[in-house]
């Protein structure tokens, strides 16, 4: 896998855990809602695989959620960041190489 790839993948578990954290803060009030929690693993080939879980009840869970949903904002830039800055490696070798 190459870091392209590894950032994306990082990129769709920074999403996946904005998605668990928002149904949680969304279902909060709601009786007999399911809160989640996304478990994270290394992928075969390099990379982050996912998977979506039940979590146990948690009455102070919101505020740990809004957080990790800010935590996952921050990991989906961090990638994209990666991604950039990949892209404009390879466009100056490719520039050189001219």
């Amino acid at each position: 896998m190459n870091v392209m790839e590894t950032a994306l993948s990082g990129m769709r578990a920074a999403q996946q855990g904005v998605q668990v954290a928002a149904h949680n803060v969304a279902n909060v009030a709601t009786p007999d809602a399911q809160r989640l929690r996304l478990q994270r693993g290394a992928a075969g080939q390099g990379g982050v695989e996912t998977t979506v879980v039940a979590a146990d009840p948690d009455p102070t869970a919101p505020l740990g959620d809004l957080l990790a949903a800010k935590a996952e904002v921050v990991a989906f830039a961090a990638n994209a960041a990666v991604i950039r800055r990949q892209d404009q490696m390879v466009g100056s070798l490719l520039d050189r190489e001219a």
